[in-house]
């Protein structure tokens, strides 16, 4: 996860890598930044061999944003779908270009997996202000699939509900002077089952974890309901 010490300098951001249970860090907001962590306890770790059930981490939030061509997508719109989620924002130069690379080739693997399943791609941007006019140019940059794959975007005042609340990351603005690349988040997935439960968080950089997480999504989708 990329970071940066707690009081803000003026020039590009410092990046270290914390560990995912750590609580999101509190920055002043006087900057130009959206500072996202996870916060999880050790505790919340995904089913792996030997276990036979997701734990339930929390539910997300109703919310009502609009994709990449304009239409209206809500929580009601998606339910009855597997999601995996990530955040980002356009000019970002480093962590979200991975982010969307690795959707991509969820995108592609799910096409080629026979009958299609019921999951679904979501790309929620944490920069509306100005990523509302290029949302579409960034997902063909993807070659996403407008019925597997949404990008979207919403008011920028209902952001903490949704991913603070909803989604248990923490993000916080800070100020203009920091510059292009001040957005810093984590390089996560999260999994969401077809009743709107999120059922566990991944990390790009983990190969296997990836892999887990396909299979994770599949068999949400094909377990039906709400997923247990």
């Amino acid at each position: 996860m990329e970071t940066e010490p707690s009081t803000p300098r003026a020039g590009p951001a410092r990046h270290r890598r914390l560990p995912p249970w750590l609580p999101a860090v509190a920055l002043p907001a006087v900057a130009l930044a959206v500072v996202c962590a996870l916060t999880l306890t050790r505790g919340h770790a995904l089913a792996g061999p030997g276990r036979t059930s997701l734990p339930v981490l929390g539910e997300i939030p109703s919310f009502s944003m609009i994709d990449q061509r304009g239409r209206q997508v809500t929580g009601a719109s998606l339910r009855g779908q597997v999601l995996i989620v990530d955040f980002f924002y356009a000019q970002c130069p480093t962590s979200c270009p991975r982010l969307s690379a690795q959707m991509a080739a969820f995108q592609a693997r799910l096409a080629s997996s026979g009958p299609q399943l019921p999951v679904h791609l979501v790309s929620i941007t944490l920069d509306p202000e100005n990523d509302t006019e290029v949302l579409r140019d960034y997902a063909d940059r993807f070659h996403a699939d407008d019925a597997r794959w949404s990008f979207l975007e919403g008011r920028s005042e209902e952001l903490d509900r949704l991913v603070v609340k909803g989604f248990k990351l923490a993000f916080e603005r800070i100020d203009p002077s920091a510059g292009l690349g001040a957005i810093m988040h984590g390089e996560w997935f999260v999994l969401v089952d077809r009743g709107g439960r999120i059922r566990g968080y991944y990390q790009i950089s983990d190969e296997e974890r990836m892999s887990e997480l396909y299979r994770d999504a599949a068999r949400l989708a094909d377990e039906g309901g709400a997923g247990t």
